[in-house]
């Protein structure tokens, strides 16, 4: 006895349509072709290329901007030292004492070069240049 379906009429010739269609849609699903997956693969790897010496870019400039505020921060430190003791310290410990926060992993030196100037270094790798230098007397950093 043939299947019937609710609008009616013979299975056969519609049975017949939906295997053809599901033949044609089983045999256009294979996959990737090797050539779309090197395209892919080649794609991404340009990509890559691009992104990764941007990031280190951005890395590079994101450590000279920590050693940069170190050094900001801790003339400031020096002055408000100077301004309680009528002297700058010598040890990093003293500006420590009066607020200064060092951040991880950049080294400081301070050199007092006379009564009434100071130079602070700055030191990190991975930076793009290795220190930088606070000069109290022009107030810049170089």
């Amino acid at each position: 006895m043939p299947i019937r379906f609710a609008f009616g009429g013979d299975n056969s010739a519609r049975g017949m349509q939906l295997r053809i269609v599901q033949q044609k849609a089983a045999r256009d699903a294979r996959g990737f072709s090797l050539i779309e997956l090197l395209v892919v693969v080649a794609i991404i790897g340009l990509l890559a290329a691009i992104a990764i010496p941007q990031f280190i870019s951005y890395r590079a400039r994101g450590v000279d901007s920590q050693m940069k505020s170190d050094l900001k921060n801790a003339a400031l430190a020096m002055e408000s030292y100077f301004s309680e003791k009528q002297t700058y310290p010598t040890s990093l410990a003293a500006i420590v004492n009066v607020g200064f926060t060092q951040t991880d992993g950049v080294a400081l030196t301070i050199d007092v070069t006379s009564p009434a100037s100071f130079t602070i270094t700055a030191a990190k790798p991975s930076g793009t240049q290795p220190s930088f230098t606070y000069d109290s007397s022009t107030g810049t950093i170089d």
